[in-house]
């Protein structure tokens, strides 16, 4: 599960970079903040139960910081933009 919680975790950076332009920011609620939320959850998940804890720490602090990256950038936009 660390594996998993790193890799949505990453795709979440590749997706809140394209997301980052003006008048994408839809793109943030369809793809951003559940890719985000999937890291979280999955990296909780492998740090309570699996053996790869460096890689699920990893993906947990990537997933929080892209989710409070997009909801910032949410409130910046009004919730649209």
């Amino acid at each position: 599960m660390g594996n998993l919680g790193c890799g949505c975790a990453l795709s979440a950076v590749v997706l809140a970079m394209l997301t980052a332009f003006p008048f994408v920011g839809w793109g943030n609620w369809v793809a951003t903040l559940p890719a985000a939320v999937l890291a979280i959850l999955f990296s909780l998940i492998g740090l309570l139960t699996g053996s790869e804890k460096a890689r699920a720490a990893v993906g947990l602090v990537v997933g929080v910081v892209v989710l409070f990256w997009a909801l910032f950038r949410l409130a910046l936009g009004g919730g649209v933009l």
